[in-house]
């Protein structure tokens, strides 16, 4: 069985089910991909889903397209504020350089600050990051609400999706099926 359909019959046997298509800032998006993300190949996190214009299987083409984008995470345990905060910023490090991360450093900060102002990310609950191009900002969701202000800043954007598409993400099988390979 290849690592996409894996990844979509574990999503759903988690009960995560994501919409095929969504907008976000006016444009009409697609689900690119959906995955399962585990820990010590054991532990599931969460369920990871790439929205895009279009579909592709390029992670430059993820990454860099000038586009509205969406990357949703729906949680399929608890995990604290600070355990997401530590693994966003390990894949932040694993997948930028040093000039990437100094350059979106300020919107890390915001983004690690409204994470601790959530407290826990609880199983079921869905994490969404919109990127916007009409702003250049990304926007937090959680359960659908906004926390706080949009983020602005393109780089900080394709820093994030780096974490999953990068050249180190956090899990191989997880990017490939969240390039719908």
């Amino acid at each position: 069985m290849d690592g996409a359909v894996a990844s979509s019959l574990s999503a759903a046997a988690e009960g995560v089910k994501l919409e095929d298509r969504i907008q976000v800032d006016g444009q009409d998006l697609q689900l690119n991909g959906i995955a399962l993300r585990t820990r010590y190949l054991v532990i599931n996190v969460y369920v990871a889903g790439l929205y895009l214009p279009q579909k592709t299987t390029s992670p430059e083409a993820a990454i860099d397209g000038h586009s509205a984008k969406r990357i949703s995470l729906t949680m399929v345990r608890d995990a604290s504020a600070e355990q997401f905060v530590e693994s966003i910023d390990h894949g932040l490090r694993g997948n930028n350089s040093e000039a990437q991360l100094a350059e979106a450093k300020p919107q890390v900060d915001a983004l690690y600050e409204k994470i601790r102002a959530v407290k826990e990310a609880n199983k079921g609950m869905r994490i969404v990051l919109d990127y916007s191009p009409s702003s250049s900002s990304t926007t937090l969701f959680v359960d659908g609400a906004a926390q706080g202000a949009p983020m602005t800043g393109e780089a900080f954007y394709r820093a994030l999706l780096r974490i999953w598409l990068g050249d180190n993400p956090v899990s191989g099988s997880l990017k490939k099926a969240l390039l719908g390979g």
